[in-house]
């Protein structure tokens, strides 16, 4: 698209004798000829940047160019630093793409000038369509076969994978990473077809800095799927903060979203692997879901032994020692939160005590009475582990 583009804005250019820029509807450059005749530092700082800087973008905002039907002047605003532009909406079949830009500093475009301009605006619009009409197709069939990539089946993810690789839709580099954003509702309310559509666009905007076969995509009933070379997510660590600010934007933040989480699964070894990562993503969201201080953001290979148990079915978790937990709960909630803390510190009584504010000896005293609570007894090892994994069951399963 952007070649094509290209070659309809320096076309103009030349014939005009004036610089041509078009920008999406965003006000992001796609698209701009060399410098000819009169620039400004707008001008520059676009082309820098790639898109309008923020002060600018309030006043084109304020011109309510998604009203106009045709060619439009612009005034100058010397504080911003924008000389007099005309622009031109880019259309094609009744959809606006973006803006082609003109410089018109003296007002010297006449009506025959601006027709070429319409008629460049056009062409321009033609290109962005079929443009959209290819990526539609191209989503539609990269989410097929990431859909099979993530299946049960050995052997579907072994096609798919070679699928992926054969129509170009994703460069193989060693190992691949998934990450995956569930927006939270705030009550029973669901992820409607128009959030799914906002999770795409989160999609879109954060694979487009990885560049073209640099990710895969797709978006499940209730959450967005991010593949990628793990490679990519070292040398850009914030992708996933990324995805979840741009899954905000998109949803808006209205009342009825909590916030949106975002895990990330280890490491798979290749792409036909990529289906284990995207498990213990999703098993990362379960936890933070339930433990709010892995969220917003969570890794599985943080998770610590959070990560075995979320593995499991939660409905059988119940096994390891929850029965004990309920009933130093019962007892007395101080006698739960030492017994956690104390497990935690590996049964150091010092470090205990210092964190709680107390002198050891209480913290011996409690630990006696969560012993003769739960009829463990706290300097075997097999009790301990029974005890801990029920404390942190018991925080997975939301009792506590």
């Amino acid at each position: 698209m952007f070649e094509e583009l290209q070659r309809v804005v320096e076309a103009l250019a030349r014939r005009l004798g004036r610089a041509v820029a078009v920008d999406d509807l965003d006000f992001r450059l796609l698209a701009y000829s060399a410098h000819l005749g009169e620039g400004d530092e707008w001008r520059t700082r676009v082309i820098l940047d790639r898109e309008a800087p923020p002060e600018a973008l309030a006043w084109l905002r304020s011109q309510r160019l998604g009203r106009a039907t045709g060619p439009v002047r612009l005034p100058a605003d010397h504080d911003l630093g924008i000389l007099p532009r005309v622009v031109v909406p880019v259309v094609y079949q009744n959809v606006r793409f973006g803006y082609l830009w003109l410089f018109d500093a003296e007002g010297s475009l006449t009506d025959e000038q601006l027709g070429l301009a319409s008629a460049a605006a056009a062409d321009a619009g033609a290109v962005c369509f079929r443009e959209r009409v290819v990526s539609r197709l191209r989503t539609a069939r990269e989410g097929e076969l990431v859909r099979d990539l993530l299946s049960t089946d050995e052997q579907v993810r072994g096609v798919a994978s070679a699928g992926l690789v054969e129509d170009g839709l994703f460069a193989p580099r060693g190992e691949v990473t998934v990450v995956v954003a569930r927006p939270l509702p705030v009550d029973a309310d669901s992820v409607d077809e128009d959030d799914r559509i906002a999770l795409q666009a989160a999609l879109d905007r954060v694979s487009a800095r990885l560049g073209d076969r640099g990710s895969l995509r797709v978006v499940r009933p209730d959450h967005a799927v991010l593949v990628i070379p793990s490679a990519s997510l070292r040398r850009s660590p914030e992708l996933p903060e990324a995805l979840r600010t741009s899954s905000l934007e998109w949803l808006g933040r209205s009342a009825k979203w909590r916030d949106v989480h975002v895990a990330t699964g280890s490491p798979a070894r290749r792409l036909d692997e990529a289906v284990t990562s995207y498990t213990q993503a999703l098993d990362a969201l379960r936890v933070a879901e339930a433990i709010p201080s892995f969220a917003p953001l969570v890794a599985h290979g943080a998770l610590g032994i959070y990560a075995l148990l979320a593995g499991q079915p939660f409905d059988q978790l119940g096994v390891y020692g929850v029965p004990a937990v309920r009933q130093l709960l019962e007892a007395d909630r101080e006698l739960f939160t030492t017994a956690e803390l104390y497990l935690d510190r590996a049964g150091d009584a010092r470090a205990t005590a210092a964190e709680l504010g107390l002198h050891r000896a209480s913290v011996y005293n409690r630990v006696r009475r969560i012993e003769d609570v739960t009829e463990l007894d706290l300097s075997d090892g097999q009790h301990r582990l029974l005890l801990h994994l029920g404390i942190k069951v018991s925080r997975l399963l939301g009792l506590v």
